[in-house]
């Protein structure tokens, strides 16, 4: 844990660190070493806290060494990519909750098997990104998304050139779920101008990886209502069964109920597991769907809480404070939940498009 934690901070001062990539620089290592020896959730709790602490002993060995022997500027290599590292790793990150989510963001995909292995072989294309401080306004302060990340993998997107319709239509026929986007989507300082209405509409069921079920439902909503669409997917995913039940929840639930799914993990001591949504924008018919990725890492546990809302009284956040999804109050679960996450995502997106 230690040693991964001094060579991230190391990776943040190399050349490739130094371009305003620092977190990514970290990130590639950490996906190295984790695909080698697999830190836990507990771990990888804290290593923003570790790798802080290292940057810190470099800074201030630094300050006095340079502070003993003033003619050596060789002293002075490393000190100021030091200091930009840790105010950004921790100066900024304590004051911004975005720029904090943001690296925690970046260092939970370097860990996650979903990405980063092609044909046996480490790849780190996908956490090849700009530090949320850089000076593009476009990215200053914004959580890295999985939308960020596709326009820097991929370059301009023809998105680029497709205006955002005034009227977008939420693929839903549930009016609670409905008033509870509606709501995330218009909690910020910059109003959104295009309106979001509602429609049911019967799509297939389809199997698969989550980010490309998303992707397909959405492609297949906007052709099918000839309109921009939102569609919305959730999983809940066990790691002690390789993120099962996943997007496969509600008939697991719907069989097995809230009993049923402690059940399944009752040969193991890893309880925990991630609440994933991933919602999909497609502004029309035969155009490029963008997705957003939120997710909450928490525990399975015994059902506490309404019994009224799918498999929430059975899943506690790890940023819950020992309350499970159904024990919470509305706002309570909107600050920590993986469905805000992620509709706030796509808020950021229309409002960087200056609706």
């Amino acid at each position: 844990m230690l040693d991964v934690s001094v060579a991230m901070a190391y990776a943040m001062l190399s050349s490739y660190g130094k371009v305003d990539r620092g977190i990514s620089a970290a990130a590639a290592f950490l996906r190295g070493f984790h695909a080698t020896y697999a830190l836990t959730l507990e771990e990888r709790k804290h290593l923003r806290l570790l790798v802080a602490a290292r940057l810190s002993c470099s800074v201030t060995l630094g300050a006095y060494s340079y502070q003993q022997n003033p003619q050596n500027e060789y002293l002075l290599l490393h000190s100021q990519p030091a200091w930009k590292a840790l105010e950004l790793l921790w100066g900024h990150a304590q004051e911004d909750d975005n720029i904090r989510l943001g690296i925690q963001n970046m260092f939970d995909r370097a860990c996650d098997s979903h990405f980063g292995i092609i044909n046996g072989t480490i790849d780190c294309s996908d956490i090849s990104f700009p530090d949320p401080c850089v000076t593009d306004p476009m990215q200053r302060g914004r959580v890295l998304s999985d939308d960020i990340m596709e326009k820097y993998r991929d370059g301009a997107s023809s998105q680029e050139s497709v205006g955002i319709p005034s009227v977008i239509t939420f693929v839903t026929g549930n009016k609670k779920k409905l008033e509870e986007v509606k709501r995330i989507l218009t909690n910020g300082a910059d109003p959104l101008s295009c309106t979001i209405s509602n429609h049911k509409l019967d799509l297939p069921e389809l199997q698969g990886d989550p980010l490309e079920i998303a992707k397909e439902k959405c492609a297949l909503a906007a052709k099918e209502l000839n309109a921009a669409v939102i569609t919305e997917d959730t999983s809940l995913c066990f790691n002690a069964l390789n993120h099962l039940p996943g997007p496969y929840i509600k008939w697991f639930l719907e069989d097995c109920g809230h009993d049923g799914l402690n059940n399944m993990i009752a040969f193991t001591d890893d309880k925990s597991a991630y609440a994933q949504t991933v919602v999909g924008y497609c502004p029309g018919p035969n155009q490029d769907v963008i997705i957003f990725d939120g997710r909450t890492s928490g525990k399975i546990v015994p059902p506490r809480g309404s019994l009224e809302f799918g498999w929430d009284p059975i899943f506690e956040p790890d940023e819950g404070g020992g309350l499970t999804y159904a024990e919470m109050s509305k706002d309570q679960k909107d600050a920590i939940s993986h469905r805000s996450r992620a509709f706030a995502q796509l808020r950021a997106y229309l409002v960087r498009r200056k609706l």
